[in-house]
């Protein structure tokens, strides 16, 4: 009767390369669960200017995401607006004296969104949104002198936009977009408050 044993050759490590095989792979796993697809970030946004009689308007609202799947998107978004109308207040102090005074405001706001294509140009959006403001407001001056003083107000106001929109392509990769979209929150003071808004920006990856 004969028998015949396997031998198992050991590196310097104390381990069959089998094994240290093994684990090499479940690293490389690991590793490509974690790595991001660069192909599949979005960015985008909108910006905008306007001057018209006694007022400057200024937005910029850069966005940054992810692709999840070919119709599926997600992100984070940021903005910035500032408004000013010169002369837009007549008001009168307790003295009898009545002045025009400017009205500036600032806004900042955070966000997270997600946009779904409905089909290969027309895609649905959900954002919620929340924006600081900073104006300038006005009242009669602490000393009691019955004069009228600027101070800040700040306040802060949620905003959840839900909307559609219409994207056309102008290259490979990106695209430039129109969305009307509602806030369904409809707070005081929010920048949306009132009918349907619209937007136009565009975006790279989506």
């Amino acid at each position: 009767m004969y028998s015949a044993s396997a031998q198992e050759v050991y590196t310097s490590s104390g381990k069959a390369p089998g094994v240290k095989r093994k684990e090499l792979e479940r690293k490389n796993k690991k590793k490509e669960i974690h790595k991001v697809d660069a192909s599949r970030l979005v960015v985008g946004g909108t910006i905008g200017f306007g001057m018209a009689d006694n007022v400057i308007a200024f937005n910029v609202a850069p966005m940054i995401g992810y692709r999840i799947t070919d119709k599926l998107a997600a992100g984070f978004g940021f903005g910035y607006q500032y408004f000013r109308q010169k002369d837009a207040l007549y008001l009168q102090d307790l003295n009898g004296h009545g002045s025009y005074f400017d009205f500036k405001a600032n806004m900042i706001s955070g966000s997270v969104w997600v946009r779904y294509l409905i089909l290969q140009k027309l895609f649905a959006h959900a954002e919620y949104e929340h924006n600081f403001f900073t104006f300038d407001d006005y009242r009669y001056d602490q000393q009691g002198t019955g004069t009228i003083e600027t101070f800040k107000q700040r306040l802060n106001v949620p905003c959840l936009l839900l909307g559609v929109g219409y994207r056309q392509p102008i290259a490979e990769n990106a695209s430039l977009y129109l969305m009307g979209f509602y806030d369904v929150l409809q707070r005081d003071f929010s920048p949306y408050r009132g009918g349907i808004q619209p937007r136009i920006g565009f975006t790279i990856g989506f």
